[in-house]
């Protein structure tokens, strides 16, 4: 089959990073090729948490729904010393993004649901055994010399490509990046068993000096264990049956003989690619950063990442935006994955006591700790997470917007009766959220960034019904059900919002900004400085 060897976006690596990636720009419309160098997609069910950012991610596709049928929603983390008692526990219960905080879940399945859904985009293709040899850019396009399953070397040219190729990424070595960091020389072992016979499904966390453990339930009846390997741990003889089901059942005796889908080794790494772009090149998920597995993070940054970007590329190809919006994307995306890597750190230490002495003194301080209420509270709603905000990037900074922030997601209320999460309204598009009124709808226009898609959303408080309201007409009524963006204008002092795609808020407005005569028209450029 003779394919047009030029496209806007090429992705290289079929991975759930990559195929998310696509699936975005395929609903915005944009040309993209994804290469895969094996002959089929990765099937082996390797992440195995996605948190509340990931599955709204999945909500700007209409995936989340589907997806919530095949995972293990809101699960928790329950702690056990080193003499194995109940020790803390994490079992959060607010859904500030309109999901729980954390959710179990198989890879493949989420692999498929991407899969199946790219057959929506017909501006998307995914080719097979389609190697990456080498990269030549110049100010418009990236030219890539790729063999074929059938050893012939083509050319494909690119307005942008994204490296989503996995830790051992050939687009990060292409571009010189290097990965700064550490990788540890503990090892752990993963154990994949199926039908699963114990219902609990909150995640057990031993921390033993003896031999650091995690228990994790999924979804159909799965089940995977980790174990801490030691120094003087032979790899082939931990992945021995006998072994490492003697340790199961030590932990679980009900677990021990569950038929085994799975065995590996791995080491952890903590690691950071130097530079995410050079010139129209882009690294995102794990070619751009590897994170420590203690507080299953890995993949849930890759998506943040290709929210992030997709959007971005789209205003480049499609809405005339400019190339320098592009570069806001690793210094919005950086710092936040690298402090998600400090937390799994910080986590792991916690995990892998180095001795009795040390896990008496670490967990009797926790469990102390736990006596005080707002303490309990910060462990237990896991509010020690890095928040999703940027100090720096694009979006319009001013004394009562400084940083920009991933807004909430409540429940609203439509014309119709009909109640929903407010992104089920938003679409793909800019936003512009205000107190309902003619005004808001009339003087709102001079803020929005010129050449884009834009929603339009009169919202009406949760003691307001919708009883003649006057808006114009290419609104959309709301009512906020709980007073979440009540609590917000009133943090910063603003009447009216607007917010980015990706959900992250561009601009917070005064009620004596939206009525000035005069806008300063700056602003819009101003954010890309």
């Amino acid at each position: 089959m003779e394919h047009d060897q030029k496209t806007e976006v090429l992705i290289i690596g079929a991975g759930p990073v990559g195929l998310l990636l696509a699936n975005f720009l395929g609903a915005y419309g944009v040309k993209t090729r994804v290469l895969e160098k094996n002959s089929t997609y990765e099937i082996e069910p390797r992440a195995v948490s996605i948190d509340d950012e990931s599955l709204r991610s999945l909500q700007l596709i209409q995936l989340a729904e589907p997806f919530k049928q095949q995972i293990v929603m809101g699960y928790g983390v329950q702690y056990y010393d080193w003499q194995n008692k109940p020790l803390a526990e994490i079992k959060p219960n607010t859904q500030d993004y309109g999901y729980p905080k954390r959710n179990a879940f198989r890879q493949p399945d989420l692999v498929k649901l991407l899969v199946d859904n790219l057959k929506n985009y017909p501006c998307v293709e995914v080719l097979f055994q389609h190697q990456l040899l080498n990269i030549q850019q110049n100010d418009n396009q990236v030219v890539c010399q790729v063999q074929t399953g059938e050893q012939q070397t083509i050319q494909i040219q690119a307005d942008w490509m994204v490296g989503c190729d996995g830790g051992r990424s050939m687009t990060r070595e292409l571009i010189k990046a290097k990965l700064e960091g550490h990788t540890y020389p503990q090892k752990w072992l993963i154990v994949d068993l199926a039908e699963r016979q114990c219902s609990l499904r909150h995640t057990q966390t031993f921390c033993d000096p003896v031999r650091p453990a995690i228990r994790l339930p999924g979804p159909n009846r799965t089940l995977r264990y980790e174990f801490m390997l030691h120094a003087s741990d032979n790899d082939q003889h931990v992945l021995q049956e006998s072994v490492f089901r003697d340790w199961i059942r030590q932990r679980m005796p009900a677990d021990a003989d569950l038929p085994l889908v799975r065995k590996a080794v791995y080491s952890f790494h903590a690691r950071t690619a130097s530079i995410w772009q050079k010139n129209r090149v882009l690294l995102a998920g794990d070619a751009a950063h590897l994170t420590p597995p203690f507080a299953g993070q890995g993949l849930n940054s890759g998506i943040r990442d290709v929210t992030n970007l997709a959007w971005k590329l789209a205003a480049v190809l499609k809405w005339n935006l400019p190339d320098s919006l592009i570069k806001t994307y690793e210094t919005e995306r950086k710092p936040h994955a690298a402090a998600l890597i400090k937390m799994a750190l910080q986590i792991g230490t916690f995990m892998q006591p180095k001795s009795k002495w040390s896990a008496f003194w670490m967990q009797n301080t926790l469990r102390a700790a736990c006596l005080i209420s707002p303490v309990k509270d910060y462990i237990l709603q896991l509010k020690f997470k890095p928040k999703p905000h940027f100090p720096q990037g694009w979006f319009v900074a001013k004394k009562h917007h400084e940083q920009a922030e991933l807004i909430p997601q409540p429940y609203v209320q439509d014309q119709t009766g009909k109640v929903a999460l407010l992104d089920d309204y938003l679409g793909q598009n800019f936003a512009v959220i205000g107190w309902a009124s003619r005004n808001f709808c009339h003087e709102i226009k001079k803020f929005i960034p010129p050449n884009v898609p834009v929603t339009c959303i009169a919202l009406l408080n949760q003691d307001e019904d919708f009883i003649a309201q006057d808006i114009a007409d290419h609104f959309i009524l709301l009512r906020d059900c709980h007073g979440v963006f009540e609590t917000i204008f009133k943090q910063h002092q603003a009447v009216a919002m607007i917010i980015r795609p990706d959900r992250y808020s561009y601009n917070m407005l005064t009620a004596q900004e939206l009525q000035a005569s005069v806008v300063d028209t700056q602003h819009f450029n101003t954010a890309f400085a």
